[in-house]
């Protein structure tokens, strides 16, 4: 009878387990268990299991580093925040230089490693280097990763031990400027560019003369422009038709854009000259009375104004061209230094002088209809080492 009755229970719960199963085995990113092996430390588990010293520290209670043979420890299964790679600490190193060089900050090496000051490091040390976009290879960083047409890359290289250094970018020739720890450049990505991989060549030459050169890819991804068309009276179309005439004050403008001065006068965000409605896009594709769509768009952003509103200076720089073209009606140029200008269209009175610097907020015209224009605007152009870029990203991003 003690039988059947066991037996009974027993198949109940059979059943009972049918219907409602064991509970699941815990999930994937529950810690695992690893046995500590001869000559392991935390930092090799640690980028075995790509996590950090001070998560291992942290999820096994742990006081200090010392770990033994045989011992347990508790590893997570996934991280999100897994170090790209490790590094091992060299004479004469920092944390603020090695940050650099990763493309990350002093604050995130010491949080990543439990490093509880960042300017104590050792000779040897072993660290953990978080994920960054930036980073290319060793050493060399671009922001952003991927460009997009009319935009603007930042390159920088983290080493100061160069007599010289410039890059290469679409045939160009940049030159690399000095900062604290490493030299930096700005590269234009011009609005026609072609999509896909674009090579990028770093030349560098040391104390001793010696001449080293550095190739990497840059991926340079679509912006979708839209299309406009325009309708000019017959004395404006005159003008456009008038292909010499474009192309002499094309080269005129190239020329001014095409000088480098070396230092960097500007600071922060630029901010917008005129705060009106934006008419047209950068970048814009146009057709002018029915005709074909031009391959390559807009030159900048225009900004509807009444004639006459004061125009400003976006950022601190030097004026470099003040007068009256025929396309671009009154313009003038700001030199912002280190290739970059910006270009101020169509105005009705000019309010400043070639030579004359000038900071941002500082009025250097009115809005009017000069030139080619079919009515009262400010067309607001900014070039970054000889190409036209989306200046608006530049009231967006503090660069560099």
């Amino acid at each position: 009878m003690r039988v059947k009755f066991l037996l009974l229970i027993f198949s109940a719960l059979s059943a009972f387990s049918a219907v409602f199963p064991a509970a699941a085995a815990p999930p994937r990113d529950n810690p695992a268990t690893y046995t500590v092996q001869a000559g392991d430390t935390l930092f090799a588990i640690a980028t075995r299991y790509q996590t950090t010293v001070a998560a291992l520290k942290k999820l096994n209670n742990l006081s200090s580093d010392t770990i033994r043979v045989g011992q347990k420890i508790l590893v997570p299964a996934t991280t999100s925040a897994a170090p790209a790679s490790s590094y091992i600490v060299q004479p004469g190193d920092s944390l603020y230089a090695i940050a650099i060089r990763y493309g990350t900050t002093p604050r995130a090496l010491a949080e990543l490693n439990g490093i509880a000051n960042p300017n104590l490091i050792a000779d040897g040390q072993p660290l953990a280097i978080p994920n960054s976009a930036a980073f290319v290879k060793p050493g060399i960083l671009l922001e952003p990763p991927t460009a997009r047409q009319g935009g603007t890359v930042l390159v920088r290289v983290a080493q100061t031990n160069f007599a010289s250094a410039d890059l290469q970018f679409d045939g160009d020739k940049i030159p690399l400027t000095r900062a604290a720890g490493y030299f930096y450049a700005l590269a234009g990505v011009s609005r026609c560019a072609k999509i896909g991989s674009a090579a990028l060549s770093i030349h560098t030459t040391d104390a001793e003369g010696q001449a080293n050169s550095e190739k990497i890819s840059i991926a340079i991804a679509s912006t979708a422009f839209p299309v406009d068309a325009i309708t000019l009276p017959p004395t404006k179309l005159g003008i456009l038709q008038d292909r010499a005439l474009i192309q002499r004050e094309s080269d005129q403008v190239a020329a001014i854009v095409a000088k480098f001065s070396p230092a960097r006068l500007w600071s922060g965000a630029f901010r917008q000259p005129l705060f009106g409605t934006v008419t047209e896009f950068f970048g814009t594709r146009r057709s002018y009375n029915g005709g074909p769509v031009g391959a390559c768009g807009h030159e900048g952003m225009d900004f509807a104004g009444k004639e006459g509103a004061p125009i400003y200076a976006d950022a601190r720089g030097r004026v470099v061209f003040a007068g009256e073209t025929q396309v671009r009606g009154n313009l003038v140029m700001i030199d912002h230094g280190l290739g970059i200008f910006s270009g101020f269209y169509h105005l009705s009175e000019i309010n400043t002088q070639v030579g004359k610097m000038v900071e941002p907020g500082e009025l250097i015209g009115k809005v009017g209809s000069t030139g080619l224009s079919t009515g009262p605007h400010l067309h607001w152009s900014m070039w970054v080492n000889g190409e036209y870029v989306d200046p608006v990203e530049w009231t967006r991003r503090v660069i560099p």
